[in-house]
């Protein structure tokens, strides 16, 4: 089974990138000629979700011309806003109480993530997962040595600890990619969903894993993008050949900025 709904995180800077994110917000910043939440949606719309709400602060304009309704791209586009302070929890909270102010999403459960991740992840094994065990929150893990928060699991792969970023690890991180049941919104109280509602649900054995093995990586950084383009181009739904002008910074980053400039314009006119 496929959810119909997700929502995307998309607000942050990328203050990582440098420069490139003083003319792009980080959500825009090319994958191969793509930008990273283009590429995230066309993931969520070959899963077979259509119904995508982006959160948006940093820049929002811009990606929010950019992509419009979402009809371009084959599925529907609404927006939510928060504050450009803060981080991603209280971002992640903030989204979620607009979702529901505005109903957004109808269903029972439904997909959340950040913004800034690719993946081969296919949701309807996630999903069966949720519903079968069905929590209020099932986050896909992932095993990677790193210094992100790291969770811990009893055998029947119920979160029982979160321990916060910090020192390095070499155990299961949370990844960042989510199914929410509805009923999150009766634990979002204070401002950092994994200090209140996370640890709330744990003590209630209401939050669960789901492990992945497959590719999942973060674009935090030059590096990183370019372990990114090395995974989407044996898969890229554009069949683009010449591949030079494809790395960071190169031609294909400035036609996308130029595209959004246009579109700017346009609207302006």
């Amino acid at each position: 089974m496929i959810l119909n709904s997700a929502l995307i995180l998309a607000g942050g800077k990328g203050t990582r990138f440098e420069e490139r994110t003083e003319d792009l917000p980080k959500p825009l910043i090319p994958v191969r000629g793509k930008p990273i939440l283009e590429r995230i949606i066309e993931w969520l719309k070959s899963n077979g979700v259509t119904n995508i709400i982006i959160g948006v602060a940093y820049k929002k304009e811009m990606i929010m011309n950019y992509f419009g309704d979402g009809s371009d791209f084959g599925v529907r586009i609404n927006y939510v806003e928060h504050s450009q302070e803060g981080g991603t929890e209280d971002a992640f909270k903030t989204d979620i109480e607009q979702v529901f102010e505005k109903g957004l999403i109808n269903e029972e459960n439904f997909y959340a993530m950040n913004g800034d991740q690719i993946t081969d992840l296919q949701l309807e094994g996630l999903t069966n997962a949720h519903l079968r065990n069905s929590p209020i929150v099932t986050l896909v893990s992932v095993k990677l040595k790193t210094n992100f928060g790291v969770i811990n699991l009893n055998d029947r792969s119920q979160v029982i600890e979160f321990k916060e970023k910090g020192e390095v690890h070499d155990k299961m991180i949370n990844s960042g990619i989510y199914v929410f049941n509805k009923k999150i919104k009766d634990y979002l109280e204070g401002e950092n969903i994994e200090e209140n509602a996370f640890r709330k649900l744990i003590k209630e054995g209401k939050i669960y894993s789901f492990y992945y093995d497959g590719v999942w990586l973060t674009v935090n950084d030059k590096n990183e993008l370019k372990k990114a383009e090395e995974f989407v181009k044996d898969f890229d739904v554009l069949n683009i050949k010449n591949s030079k002008n494809l790395e960071f910074g190169g031609s294909k980053e400035k036609e996308v900025i130029e595209k959004i400039r246009n579109v700017l314009n346009e609207l302006v006119k």
